[in-house]
């Protein structure tokens, strides 16, 4: 059966690859006819208007076209018709290129020529990006210029005198200056300062703090290699990955933007490749212009590509641990003058596999105690996508639209098998073999996104208006010994609308922006049982209105931010269609921040503080018990109430070394614990279920190194976290406040002909904590990538998750009211798996929305 599922996946990749061969003749077949009335309109004005119409560069001096007009009539021409018409009669001839045209004057006396050339490094690598100068060779006055392309090629119209030289330069290399030629191949070499007998190497850090967030490099740097942006993002100074989730020490999970765009779904980081980002910064005190849960924000910053024409990329994965798990996505970008046309698709097929052993007491009328094994398989087929379209009428002006739908191509199903021995005062009262089936559907979930962003002398405007839905249903079956014992369905049906403003102007010596947000949601959860519990049928409406400003200042190696945020928010709750008034609060929260951040030289320091507000998950607020097994029961809590965070932090940073440190004071803190269920109706029956703990106390702090030593380059980090829950409000005597240590080891390999290898280690150290006791754990994983082509488009990756197995899962002891459980989990982390990407053409699309009501999106 593998082995069929695993053709099944080289068939996709086949047909992937055959749709992809067929993309150039599709462009190549595309014209563009252009329709424009020219009367006597300065050529420059008529060469710009040509290339607003034909979607394609034209390169020319000003100064050489400006004394000369236009009067043309041109119908359903091409481009490169169009510039033929209008120079007739006039002394300049054009060349074309893949990306833009040229303009050249002409004489009689001398032929038609351009400035051709190539900029490699040392190694004969191409450069792209770097800056390119045609200079007065007597005084260096600038006559003309470009950017190389990705091939590290350029073109230039040609002065037409031999008393001009180029001048190359490039962030990290020397600059260069050489005679202007026909042809040009021109070598840049890393820039290096010799002072008496040492030799320093300039070299960029792979980390720096920038304005209070880290800004890591990923261009050009070990990261670049890592496969995808969900691949890369785990090795982050700061950040850990765990089954495709990620978190900041200290923070907690954060809020990740692609170029602006709020990311919806991890999976749309698995289809952006590592090769295409240009940097990654870890914001850890956000301003008051992101929701009030937000404790930290990952923005992701692409290459800027150009180019016209259609683009796209795709990528396939498979990995196979007990249970095989493959990925498959394409992207497709078509850019015309300034719309940008864009498709994509993902498809995830996934397998899961896990076990568990736990021990569960509870003292209740009388001592019972539970030995159980679990396994659990589950399969799902998913899909998501999005359509959508970005118009640019100048620079100063973009709007767009984009639609999302994503559903469970069929049912998912998840299967679990258990044996339990059951004692009662430690006598055997019961052995059950339980054999338990969830099945459900995510129906056509739709979100939609518009936006529009414009700049108007000093000032900046960005909205964004948004609308989500989407449902979804869950059935339950248990057997116990061969017989039905328990069956109950779920069904859940959400819906989001919401509006984001923010204006952007210079004020004083900073920047101050302000705006506001609003969101209303809409979510009915209803649950049948066969009579094990209750029924319930619970519908909230929920309407959050918020008002914000940020004020930035710049004063010499000072940076200041201020911020406030005011936050309305009104609930109805309904049980079976009745208002439950106690249930439905409403709340007026401000919430500020501070940061003020030092910079001079090699050195760095920053102090920082914010007020948050957590509002519980939907999931969270249900009445609904659920059935896990016979002998215990989970269900949520209506009456918790939002939680706020007092946090502080503090940092500093040295060259490639970067210290946090931070404290949270967290009121009304979330829990979840085990306590009797119903001594009398349901003897032995415990129940999971949601609490607040009045004070929470978290604290720690992080050091992260970065160094490069030759072709390796090293990411050590450490961590050490300190967590105060007293919980004996809840019935839970126990209080520890051991440390928790974390060490990581990150070491990536830049090897000849494009191989690369990481290799990464982590553990974390026993530590008793509140309530409970976390036992050690750890992983080590291997990457082997090599990439092809001379513009590395096509890259293969071999990867080996949990090597040796001990990346397990849940490993705790946890104490609860009378109750005490032991847990130890696996699930399928020891992996082996491959990764195929490949992209082409150099258009990038352009969307700039960043989304509204995200935090409420992730709490449906």
């Amino acid at each position: 059966m593998k082995q069929l599922k695993i053709h099944k996946w080289i068939r996709s990749i086949f047909c992937i690859v055959l749709f992809l061969s067929w993309i150039p003749l599709l462009q190549a077949q595309e014209k563009r006819l252009i329709d424009l009335e020219l009367n006597e309109v300065p050529l420059s004005k008529a060469l710009q208007q040509l290339e607003r119409e034909g979607g394609k560069n034209i390169l020319f001096v000003n100064d050489e076209v400006e004394t000369y007009r236009v009067t043309a009539h041109i119908q359903k021409q091409t481009l490169a018709e169009a510039i033929r018409l209008v120079l007739t009669g006039k002394p300049f001839t054009y060349l074309e290129r893949q990306d833009y045209f040229v303009i050249q004057r002409t004489n009689k006396k001398q032929k038609v020529e351009h400035i051709r050339g190539k900029v490699v490094n040392e190694q004969g690598i191409p450069i792209p990006y770097a800056n390119v100068l045609v200079l007065q060779a007597s005084d260096s006055t600038f006559v003309n210029g470009c950017v190389t392309e990705n091939d590290g090629t350029f073109l230039l119209p040609n002065p037409y005198t031999d008393h001009y030289v180029l001048r190359v330069t490039y962030v990290g290399y020397q600059t260069i200056t050489a005679p202007c030629k026909a042809e040009n191949l021109l070598y840049m070499e890393p820039q290096e300062y010799q002072l008496k007998e040492i030799t320093i190497t300039a070299t960029r850090p792979l980390v720096e703090k920038k304005n209070g967030a880290y800004l890591t490099h990923i261009k050009d740097t070990p990261f670049s290699l890592m496969g995808s942006a969900a691949d890369m993002l785990g090795h982050l100074p700061f950040v850990t990955e765990s089954d495709g989730n990620f978190s900041v020490i200290g923070r907690g999970i954060p809020e990740i933007y692609i170029n602006g765009r709020k990311v919806r779904d991890n999976s749309e980081l698995s289809r952006l490749q590592a090769n295409e980002i240009l940097s990654a910064e870890i914001i850890t005190t956000p301003g008051a212009r992101y929701a009030s849960a937000v404790k930290a924000v990952i923005r992701i910053r692409t290459i800027r590509q150009r180019g016209q024409g259609l683009s796209g990329s795709f990528y396939a994965d498979y990995s196979q641990g007990h249970a095989g798990k493959g990925n498959e996505g394409i992207t497709v970008n078509y850019r015309t003058g300034g719309l940008d046309i864009f498709a994509n698709t993902y498809f995830r097929e996934s397998g899961a596999y896990s076990t568990q052993q736990a021990i569960t007491q509870m003292q209740a009328s009388s001592a019972w105690e539970s030995h159980s094994n679990q396994m659990s398989t589950g399969r799902e087929n998913y899909f998501n996508g999005e359509i959508g379209l970005n118009y640019e009428p100048d620079e100063h002006q973009s709007l767009g639209v984009r639609y999302a739908p994503e559903q469970h191509i069929g049912e998912y199903r998840n299967s679990f098998i258990s044996s339990t021995e059951m004692y009662r005062d430690g006598v055997l009262v019961d052995q059950l073999e339980t054999e338990a089936q969830n099945t459900g559907k995510k129906g056509l979930e739709h979100s939609i996104n518009a936006y529009y962003t414009g700049t108007f002398g000093k000032w900046n405007i960005d909205f964004n208006a948004d609308f989500y839905q989407g449902r979804h249903r869950n059935r339950q079956l248990v057997c116990n010994n061969g017989e039905n014992d328990a069956a109950s369905t779920n069904q859940i049906k959400n819906r989001l609308y919401a509006t984001k403003l923010i204006a952007t102007t210079t004020l004083w010596k900073g920047n101050l922006s302000f705006g506001t947000e609003e969101i209303w949601t809409d979510r009915w959860d209803r649950f049948e049982q066969n009579g094990f519990s209750a029924n319930a049928d619970d519908h909230i409406r929920q309407d959050i209105a918020s008002v914000f400003a940020d004020y930035v200042l710049e004063l010499g190696a000072f940076s200041l931010q201020a911020g406030l945020r005011y936050e309305y928010q009104k609930t109805h709750y309904y049980e079976a269609g009745i208002l439950q008034p106690t249930q439905s609060p409403h709340y007026h929260h401000f919430l500020p921040m501070a940061s003020v951040f030092y910079q001079k030289g090699d050195w760095n320091a920053g102090l920082s503080f914010k007020l948050l507000k957590l509002s519980p998950g939907y999931s969270m607020l249900s009445s609904a018990v659920s059935y896990i097994n016979k002998y215990q029961y989970s269900n949520g809590n209506p009456n918790l109430v939002p939680q706020i965070h007092r946090g502080f932090s503090l940092n500093a940073g040295w060259k490639w070394i970067n210290l946090d440190l931070y404290y949270d004071h967290t009121l009304d803190m979330y829990t979840s614990y085990l306590k009797p269920y119903d001594d009398v109706n349901h003897p032995g029956v415990s129940l999971m279920t949601k609490a607040s703990i009045p004070h929470t106390y978290a604290y720690g702090g992080a050091i992260s190194a970065t160094p490069k030593i030759g072709f390796w380059q090293p990411n050590i980090s450490t961590d050490i976290f300190w967590f105060h829950s007293n919980a004996r409000s809840l019935g839970i005597e126990q209080l520890w406040s051991e440390p928790l240590f974390s060490f990581r080891l990150d070491n990536s390999f830049l090897l000849p002909q494009g191989w690369f290898i990481n290799l990464t280690g982590s553990i974390s150290t026993r530590a008793k904590q509140s309530y409970a006791i976390f036992k050690r754990n750890g992983y080590v994983d291997l990457r082997i990538s090599k990439t092809f082509c001379s513009d590395q488009n096509l890259q293969v990756s071999i990867v080996g998750y949990d090597i040796f197995r001990t990346r397990l899962g849940k490993r705790f002891d946890m104490y609860g009211d009378r109750t005490f459980i032991q847990e130890d989990s696996y699930a399928d982390s020891q992996r082996i798996g491959v990764r195929i990407s490949y992209k082409f053409n150099a258009t990038k699309n352009k969307y700039k929305g960043s989304g509204a009501g995200q935090s409420e999106k992730e709490r449906l």
